[in-house]
C-alpha cells in the first residue's frame, strides 16, 4: 500500500516512463551516450592507425617525430606538373601552392557549373510546361535521359565519344572564324585587360554610384511634384557617359607599351607603321595592302587554266599569297604577353599582315631581334629601354609608345601547331563542366517545374486577366513566389554539383581531388591530406549553403 500511495507503483513507474517529457530527456541521453561511444571508437581507431603508420608519416625538419610537424612535408618540391593551372604553376612549388591550384580548377568548374546550369534548368523545367508538344517532349526526354543515367557514364561518353574525336586543329570547327572546336578543346574570344583597366574600372564604380544618385534624386522629384521621369533612362544615360569619359581618360593617360625599331625603318610614331607595311610589297603590281590580302584569301581555282568564282586566276592568288608571306611585319615577343595583343589588334585594324615570334625570355627575344629576324620588337616600355643598352647599336634603336585601350578583344587563330590568343577550354574541363551541366540542369529542371506548379492557378488567371504577356507573367508573378519552393531543394543540387566534381578523376582534369591524390601517391602521406580534402569540401559546401540560405531569407514571406 505505502508503494501505491508513494506512486512507486509498477503502473506508475510506466506511466512517467510514457510521459513525452521523460522520453525526451532519456532519448537525449542515449544520444548523448551513443555519441560518445562512437567518438571514442573512431579516435582511438585513428590513434592505432596512425601508430601502425609509424613515426615517418610526423617528421620534423630538425629529424624527430611529432604530430605537431604532420603538414611540415606541404612546403616541399610538389615534382609534378599540372596540365590545367588558373595561375603560374611550377614543378619547383611546393605541395601547398599545388594544391591550392587544384582548389581553383575545383571553384572555376564549381561556379561556373552553378551560373550554368541553373540557366539551362530553369529554362528546360519552363519548356515541361509548354503549351508547345513538340517543346514540352523534347524537354521531358533530356530531363528522363540525363536523371536516369550515371554520371560517370554521361562524363566518359561525352570525353572519349565526343571529343577526343573531333577534328583536329587545321580542321577544326568554326562558328563565324572566332570560335573553334576540335580535339585540343574550345577556343573562343577572350577580354585582354591592359595597364589602363584599374583607371577606367574606377571611372565604372563611379558611374554606378552616379546611375544610383541620379535614380533616388528623380524618384524623390517624382515624389514632390507628381511628375513622371524615366528614371531607368537617365541613370544609364549617365553610368555610359562616365563609362565613356573613364576610357578617354585611361587612354590617354596611361603610356606603358611600345616597340623597338631600327632607324632605318624610318618608324618615329605608330602611324609610320602602315608605310612601312606598304613598303614593303610590290607597289607596281598592287597598290593597295588590303588587295593583296583579300586577294590572298580568295579560294583556288580548280586548275592553272580557269577562274574562281570572283575571276582571279591561281597565278595571281598564288603571287598574292607569296607577296604577304615575303611582305609580313615580323615581331618579336614574350610568349603571352599582353602587349601582343594590344599591337596586333591594331594591326588588325590597318589591315597589316604579320607575323609573330614568340620566345619564353626577354633575352631571347633580343637576341633573335639583333639577329635580325624580327623587324619590331613589342614588350613594355620599361622593358624595352633596359634591352636596348644590351645591343652593340643601341643608339640605332628607337622605342615607339603604342596607344593603349583598357581592354582588347583577343580572338583565336591558328599559328604552327596551335592556337594562340583568346580563351580556351581543354577538352578535358569542356567534358567535365558540359556533363556536371547537363546532369545537374535536368534535376534542376524538374523543382523548377514542381515550384512553377506549385502556385496557385488563380495567381496565372488573375495575370492574364490583367493583360500580362507569358513572359511578364513568369517573370513578375509565377518565378517569385514559386522561388520559395524552388531554393531550398536546388540548394541540395549545388552542393551535389560541387561534391560530383571529383569525378574528374575519370577524364584526367586536373581538379582539386586529382592533384590531392597525386600528391598522396608520391609523399605516402594519407591521413593528412585527407583531412585537407574533407575540409576544402565541407568549406566548399558551407559556402554555398549560407549563400542560398542568406537569399532564402531574404524571399522568405514575412508574417505581420
Amino acid at each position: 500500500m505505502l508503494d501505491n500511495e508513494n506512486g512507486f507503483s509498477p503502473r506508475a513507474i510506466f506511466s512517467r516512463l510514457y510521459d513525452i517529457r521523460v522520453l525526451g530527456i532519456l532519448l537525449q541521453i542515449g544520444f548523448v551516450i551513443l555519441v560518445y561511444i562512437g567518438a571514442s571508437w573512431f579516435l582511438s581507431n585513428t590513434a592505432e592507425n596512425i601508430s601502425r603508420l609509424g613515426e615517418a608519416q610526423f617528421i620534423c625538419r630538425d629529424g624527430t617525430s611529432s604530430l605537431r610537424c604532420s603538414f611540415d612535408f606541404m612546403s616541399s618540391d610538389a615534382g609534378f606538373d599540372i596540365a590545367e593551372t588558373a595561375l603560374d604553376y611550377k614543378t619547383t612549388d611546393s605541395y601547398w601552392y599545388a594544391i591550392w591550384i587544384g582548389a581553383l580548377n575545383t571553384v572555376k568548374v564549381v561556379t561556373l557549373g552553378i551560373i550554368l546550369a541553373t540557366i539551362l534548368g530553369t529554362l528546360v523545367g519552363i519548356a515541361r510546361l509548354s503549351q508547345n508538344w513538340l517543346v514540352r517532349t523534347v524537354a521531358r526526354w533530356y530531363v528522363d535521359l540525363f536523371r536516369n543515367t550515371p554520371l560517370l557514364l554521361q562524363l566518359v561518353f561525352i570525353y572519349f565519344a565526343i571529343f577526343l574525336n573531333l577534328p583536329g586543329i587545321r580542321e577544326a570547327i568554326s562558328f563565324f572564324d572566332v570560335v573553334f572546336i576540335s580535339q585540343r578543346g574550345i577556343n573562343y574570344p577572350w577580354f585582354v585587360f591592359m595597364p589602363a583597366f584599374p583607371v577606367w574600372f574606377a571611372f565604372i564604380v563611379l558611374g554606378v554610384i552616379q546611375a544610383q544618385v541620379v535614380w533616388v534624386l528623380l524618384k524623390r522629384q517624382e515624389e514632390q511634384t507628381g511628375a513622371k521621369y524615366n528614371r531607368m533612362g537617365w541613370a544609364i544615360f549617365s553610368f555610359v557617359t562616365i563609362v565613356f569619359i573613364g576610357w578617354i581618360a585611361a587612354s590617354k593617360t596611361v603610356n606603358t607599351q611600345a616597340i623597338m625599331v631600327h632607324q632605318s625603318t624610318r618608324i618615329r610614331e605608330f602611324d609610320d607603321i602602315e608605310a612601312f607595311a606598304v613598303g614593303r610589297f610590290d607597289a607596281e603590281e598592287l597598290l593597295d595592302i588590303q588587295d593583296i590580302v583579300a586577294l590572298a584569301e580568295q579560294p583556288l581555282p580548280q586548275d592553272d587554266n580557269t577562274y574562281n568564282e570572283n575571276g582571279y586566276t591561281r597565278d595571281q592568288i598564288t603571287a598574292a599569297q607569296m607577296q604577304i608571306d615575303e611582305g609580313a611585319i615580323q615581331i618579336c615577343a614574350i610568349r603571352e604577353a599582353i602587349e601582343v595583343e594590344n599591337l596586333t589588334a591594331q594591326l588588325n585594324t590597318l589591315g597589316i599582315p604579320y607575323s609573330v615570334a614568340y620566345s619564353n625570355r626577354a633575352d631571347q627575344a633580343t637576341e633573335d631581334y639583333a639577329a635580325g629576324d624580327c623587324d619590331i620588337y613589342v614588350s613594355t616600355l620599361a622593358r624595352l629601354g633596359a634591352e636596348r643598352e644590351q645591343l652593340e647599336n643601341s643608339a640605332a634603336q628607337r622605342l615607339v609608345s603604342i596607344p593603349e585601350v583598357p581592354v582588347r578583344i583577343s580572338t583565336p587563330r591558328i599559328e604552327g601547331l596551335n592556337f594562340v590568343g583568346g580563351g580556351k577550354m581543354t577538352p578535358e574541363f569542356a567534358a567535365l563542366l558540359i556533363g556536371l551541366v547537363l546532369n545537374t540542369a535536368a534535376n534542376i529542371a524538374e523543382i523548377v517545374r514542381a515550384g512553377i506548379q506549385s502556385v496557385p492557378k488563380g495567381q496565372t488567371e488573375a495575370a492574364r486577366a490583367l493583360g500580362l504577356s507569358e513572359g511578364q507573367r513568369l517573370r513578375l508573378v509565377i518565378l517569385p513566389q514559386a522561388l520559395r519552393v524552388i531554393i531550398p531543394p536546388q540548394t541540395s543540387q549545388y552542393l551535389n554539383l560541387a561534391k560530383n566534381s571529383s569525378l574528374a578523376l575519370a577524364i584526367a582534369y586536373p581538379d582539386f581531388w586529382a592533384v590531392v591524390n597525386t600528391t598522396i601517391n608520391q609523399s605516402g602521406r594519407s591521413i593528412q591530406l585527407i583531412v585537407i580534402v574533407m575540409a576544402t569540401y565541407l568549406s566548399i559546401s558551407i559556402s554555398i549553403s549560407l549563400l542560398l540560405n542568406w537569399y532564402n531569407r531574404r524571399i522568405a514571406l514575412v508574417e505581420r
